[in-house]
C-alpha cells in the first residue's frame, strides 16, 4: 500500500505489466497517467481503505469502456457485476458523493480519450491473419478482463476435464482459457467472439469512411469464428508438417487443419484431444495438443460430457448467492443463466434496469457499500 503518487515513468511501467507482453502502451499512457493523477488525488482525500490496486482496476475498466465498451455490456446483463465503477468505490470505502465524483472522472476519460492502444493491439492481432496472435489475444482477454472472471461459472468442472488429460502441467491453464475464450457462452447464447464482433460493428457506424473499412473487417473477421469443444480425434492424413486431416469420434472429417507447430516423424494414425477453431473458413488446433493411444478407452472417457460439466456449473450456481445493492437475494444461476421471459422486462434488464427494484441509475446515493458475490476462481 503506498500515499505517494507514482511517477510517470513508474506508472508507464506498472501499467504495461496490466497488458499483453505484445500490446505497447506507450500511445495513451500519458493520458491514463493524467486519469490515474485525478483519481489518486480523489481518493487520498475521500477513501476510507486506500488501495492502488484498486484504482488501477478503475483505469483499465475506463480503458476497456474506450477501446471496446465490452465490460459494459456485460454490467448491464448481469446484476452481480453490478455497476464496476461503484463496486470499485464501495472497495475504497468511498461515500456516495465521492463515488458520484469517480463517475465523472471515468465518463470525463471515455469522452476525452483521441486514441486507444487497446483498441489498436486488438485490431493488428485480427488483421494480422496470424491465428496464435488471435488465439492469444481471445485467451488474454478472457483471463484477465475482470467482468468476465466475475461472470464465469465455478471453474473446477472444466479444469477438472483438463487435468484428467494433461496433468497438472501449463497445457491445463492453455487449455482453460482457450475454452473460455472461444467456447463461454452469456446468459444470451453468445460468445466472446461474437459479442467483440458485435462491439465493433457498433464502433464502425460512428466512425468516417477509412476507420470505419477496418473496424468492419475486424468485425467480420471475429464474427466468422466457430469454435469444437476439447474432445478426441483421428488424424486421417497429413498434407505436410503443420497441416492434417481429423476425423472427429463422432465421425465428421476435417480437412486441411493447421498445426500449432510442426510435426515431424510422426506416424499415422495418431489419435489425439485438441479444441478446434475456424476462423475465416480456415480450421485451426488452438492450444495444446495432446496425443493419445489410438482406440485409448482411458483417453475416450476422459473427455467430457460437456452437457454434464455444463449441469454441474449450473448445479454450482443454484447454491449460491448474492444481495443487490437494495438488498434483493438472488441466487448466481438466476443471473447467469436466466432471462425474464416477458419481453418488455427482458428489454429492461438488458439495459441494467430491473422492475423489481429501483433504477439504480436514479438512486445513485442510496447505494450501500459492499455487495456478497462469490469471486471468480
Amino acid at each position: 500500500m503506498t500515499t505517494m503518487m507514482q511517477t510517470f515513468d513508474t506508472f508507464r511501467k506498472k501499467w504495461q505489466t496490466l497488458h499483453h507482453p505484445s500490446m505497447d502502451v506507450d500511445g495513451d499512457a500519458a493520458f491514463y497517467y493524467e486519469v490515474y493523477g485525478r483519481l489518486f488525488g480523489l481518493a487520498v482525500r475521500e477513501a476510507r481503505s486506500f488501495d492502488e490496486a484498486v484504482l488501477f482496476s478503475l483505469l483499465l475498466y475506463t480503458e476497456n469502456i474506450v477501446a471496446i465498451g465490452l465490460d459494459g455490456v456485460y454490467e448491464y446483463m448481469y446484476r452481480s457485476l453490478g455497476d464496476m465503477v461503484v463496486r470499485g468505490c464501495d472497495e475504497l470505502g468511498m461515500n456516495a458523493g465521492a463515488a458520484s465524483q469517480v463517475h465523472h472522472i471515468v465518463s470525463d476519460a471515455v469522452a476525452e480519450a483521441r486514441r486507444s492502444s487497446l483498441r489498436q493491439w486488438m485490431e493488428d492481432s485480427v488483421l494480422s491473419r496470424d491465428f496464435s496472435r488471435l488465439s492469444g489475444m481471445m485467451a488474454y482477454l478472457a483471463e484477465h478482463d475482470r467482468a468476465l472472471r466475475l461472470v464465469y461459472p465455478n471453474l473446477h468442472y472444466r479444469e477438472a476435464v483438463f487435468r484428467r488429460l494433461a496433468g497438472e502441467g501449463q497445457a491445463v491453464r492453455q487449455l482453460l482459457w482457450s475454452d473460455l475464450a472461444f467456447n463461454w457462452r452469456d446468459k444470451h447464447g453468445d460468445s466472446l467472439p461474437f459479442t467483440l464482433a458485435r462491439q465493433f460493428r457498433l464502433l464502425a457506424s460512428s466512425v468516417d469512411r477509412s476507420d470505419h473499412t477496418v473496424l468492419e473487417e475486424v468485425a467480420d473477421s471475429l464474427g466468422s469464428i466457430c469454435s469444437e469443444r476439447l474432445d478426441v480425434y483421428t488424424v486421417m492424413g497429413k498434407k505436410d508438417e503443420r497441416t492434417v486431416t481429423l476425423r472427429h469420434r463422432d465421425g465428421r472429417l476435417f480437412k486441411d487443419v493447421v498445426l500449432p507447430s510442426p510435426w515431424t516423424g510422426v506416424d499415422l494414425p495418431l489419435c489425439l484431444a485438441a479444441q478446434l477453431v475456424t476462423c475465416q473458413y480456415k480450421t485451426y488446433i488452438c492450444g495444446p495438443v495432446i496425443r493419445l493411444q489410438d482406440g485409448d478407452s482411458v483417453s475416450l472417457t476422459a473427455v467430457a460430457d460437456w452437457d454434464a460439466v455444463e449441469e454441474s456449473e449450473k448445479d454450482d450456481a443454484r447454491r449460491h448467492y448474492f444481495t443487490t445493492p437494495f438488498g434483493r437475494r438472488i441466487s448466481l444461476y438466476e443471473d447467469l443463466y436466466m432471462v425474464p421471459a416477458d419481453a418488455e422486462e427482458a428489454y429492461f434488464s438488458s439495459l441494467g434496469i430491473y422492475m423489481d427494484e429501483p433504477n439504480i441509475f436514479d438512486f445513485l446515493d442510496c447505494l450501500a457499500p459492499g455487495t456478497n458475490v462469490r469471486t471468480a476462481e
